[in-house]
């Protein structure tokens, strides 16, 4: 499927003097990170530079995390603090679910010859998953929900983000991995079903969603997949790179 980058032309009307323009969605679907990497990249350029992995808050830009930097004591097969990426690796992003933790999945060589692509969760998941970004992938435990809360980096700081976005692999439903964005009062801003990829098993998904200066996103809440990952089935989906706007204070 060829990447499709859709501006919804909706406007919200707030006060005669006030209008603020619809999310921008950007998403693509295909067998090969080829596919999808025309509308990444778009969602790139509409948040920003990529800023560097440190304490504090920037101005403008963006913030990433494509997991192959997490070292093999944090990996599979064992678990992922839920603020790592915020205190071991400050870029203002924890992780919540209702699961019991979160994992990455080991790399090639790893000290425990764990399998990669979570086949130590099951051993046809390294032929089902495929990666973006080499080597790892991140997935929630007995559950398919991911609750991603900002910070100022480094810090305890609450904090919003101008967008955000996933890459996912084996979306193969219509309706089965979606991204909630909520803002700092609870209220949901968006919300927007993943486009499934093609019948293969390692396809890739992308879902982005910006948002303009009017509203900003405290929260995202991500369901990957209609069932955790623990025996394959339609639909059993893990993620790779996550996307977004830098983490600020609101006003």
């Amino acid at each position: 499927m060829k990447p499709v980058i859709i501006a919804l032309a909706l406007f919200m009307f707030l006060s005669p003097a006030l209008t603020m323009a619809a999310p921008v969605v950007f998403e693509s679907s295909g067998a090969t990170p080829a596919d999808i990497q025309a509308s990444v990249d778009a969602f790139r350029a509409f948040l920003g530079a990529l800023n560097p992995n440190v304490a504090g808050s920037f101005p403008s830009g963006r913030r990433e995390i494509n997991w192959d930097g997490v070292p093999d004591a944090f990996s599979a097969p064992n678990n992922l603090p839920p603020n790592f990426f915020n205190a071991n690796s400050p870029r203002g992003a924890v992780f919540f679910t209702p699961g019991s933790g979160f994992q990455v999945s080991a790399d090639s060589d790893n000290p425990t010859n764990t399998p990669v692509r979570f086949g130590n969760l099951h051993p046809d998941f390294p032929r089902i998953f495929s990666t973006f970004s080499p080597q790892r992938l991140f997935a929630a435990l007995d559950s398919n929900i991911t609750e991603t809360v900002f910070f100022v980096p480094g810090s305890r700081t609450g904090a919003t983000v101008g967008g955000f976005g996933s890459v996912f692999t084996g979306v193969n439903q219509t309706a089965s991995t979606r991204i909630e964005y909520f803002d700092a009062s609870g209220r949901l801003l968006f919300s927007r079903n993943v486009l499934p990829g093609p019948e293969t098993p390692g396809n890739l998904s992308f879902l982005g969603v910006g948002f303009d200066a009017g509203e900003r996103v405290y929260m995202v809440r991500i369901t990957s997949g209609n069932r955790a990952p623990g025996t394959p089935g339609r639909d059993v989906v893990v993620m790779d790179d996550f996307i977004y706007g830098e983490p600020q204070v609101s006003p």
